[in-house]
């Protein structure tokens, strides 16, 4: 009897025993699960990288193989533009699950970033070795071939792709890149336009359709497309309304919708010194010169050194009649550049026109000394010679003027003998 319950008593605890052993692991399963799928909410969905990253850190040291964890964790170092370890953690995800074909594709996508072109091409081909009809990896395969210059390769891999996904919007994209990069804008422009169909707001699409059509010289397309870029590219508005800038100067009869393009190009970006140059030339043309005064004043603040700025500054001053203030311009041009002819002449210009021939005459003659064809140069000194009373030193001028432009020369001949 006694022997008899022993056995009783035994068999009962080995019951007990695997029943809680199965409990145990039951319970640290759903704990593993549980933490994954937090940890993929806290990612995908709440954009929450750090404690998502906990998450899965506490899986792998429950589960250290879990390829889906360690996937994870480089899909937040992508994110978060650390590729070198997502590179790290693809891997580890691909050593434990080696026909992993969306972490053979990510891998490929970190390796782009690192400008790895070779090894991204490896990886996409084993991502799709993997698994055939994975249509991101054959987009994938497409960035790669057009990263390596190989259209025709990247044009087929997107082609691919959209027979397995024929309304992918990004792989629409890669293939009107591709198009555009080799001079088929007709082309890229047929695909960028199915992107915007299939993602109206795909921002860099409505982009690369303007410039296409800028190259075809479709200019109010180019503006059309590249006003609907800048709706959807708030980071790169201030770039995008500088470049319909651009295209309405080369419209006939533009130039208002031209300025009100570069004071968008300003408003979103104070610091743009290209923008209020080609603003401050653009009132020069029309005849607004306090206001292109205005416009240089904000590129001499942001740089000072930008090339012409001062030159262009001093001729606004002089149509204004502020002779001091256009020397004082021309001054600082020549500062910048003492061997830019144009600038001397400048100089030269504003000091006659405050009757100062003294200094003008030494600016006309450095403008001779770097450029000895300068026509108007050596006019311009004969003409204040003249004015001094030297019709001697006039006429050399005159003589050197009959080599040069012997219209300018006739000019300064009647002028000498009217």
């Amino acid at each position: 009897m006694k022997n008899s319950h022993a056995i009783i008593v035994s068999l009962i605890l080995i019951i007990i025993f695997v029943v809680l052993g199965s409990s145990i692991s039951f319970s640290q399963d759903k704990s593993i699960e549980e933490l994954y799928f937090q940890g993929v909410d806290l990612l995908e969905n709440k954009k929450q990288y750090e404690e998502a990253l906990i998450y899965f850190q506490q899986i792998i040291e429950l589960n250290p193989g879990h390829a889906e964890a360690h996937f994870q964790i480089g899909k937040i170092f992508r994110t978060t533009r650390q590729f070198e370890k997502a590179i790290t953690y693809y891997k580890n995800a691909i050593n434990l699950k080696p026909d992993y074909s969306s972490a053979y594709y990510e891998l490929g996508l970190s390796y782009l970033e690192l400008q790895k072109k070779k090894e991204a091409l490896e990886a996409f081909k084993q991502a799709i070795r993997s698994k055939p009809d994975f249509a991101s990896a054959h987009y994938g395969l497409g960035l790669a071939y057009n990263e390596l210059e190989r259209y025709n390769e990247s044009i087929a891999a997107f082609q691919q792709a959209l027979l397995l996904d024929p309304e992918d919007a990004q792989t629409y994209y890669g293939l009107g890149i591709t198009y555009k990069q080799i001079g088929e804008y007709q082309k890229s422009i047929d695909n960028l336009k199915k992107a915007v169909h299939f993602q109206p707001d795909y921002g860099k699409a409505f982009y690369h359709l303007g410039m296409n059509y800028q190259k075809m010289e479709k200019y109010p397309e180019a503006v059309e497309n590249l006003e609907k870029a800048a709706n959807f590219l708030p980071d790169s508005a201030d770039e995008i309304y500088y470049t319909i800038g651009m295209i309405y100067r080369k419209i006939e009869n533009n130039e208002d919708a031209a300025i009100e393009s570069f004071k968008k190009a300003t408003q979103k970006n104070p610091q743009y010194a290209d923008a209020f140059f080609y603003l401050g030339w653009l009132y020069n043309k029309k005849g607004n010169y306090e206001k292109t005064i205005e416009a240089y004043q904000e590129v001499i603040r942001i740089n000072p050194d930008y090339t012409y700025i001062y030159y262009n500054l001093g001729w606004a001053y002089g149509e204004l009649e502020k002779y001091q203030e256009a020397v004082n311009a021309f001054k600082e041009a020549v500062k910048q550049n003492p061997e830019d002819a144009d600038f001397h002449y400048g100089l030269g210009w504003a000091y006659s026109q405050l009757k100062d021939y003294e200094e003008a005459i030494e600016s006309f003659k450095q403008v001779i000394r770097i450029q000895p064809d300068y026509t108007f140069a050596h006019y311009s000194l004969g003409m204040i010679y003249l004015v001094q009373g030297d019709k001697n030193a006039a006429l050399d001028e005159y003589k050197i003027l009959k080599d040069l432009d012997q219209d300018i020369a006739d000019r300064l001949f009647d002028m000498i003998y009217k």
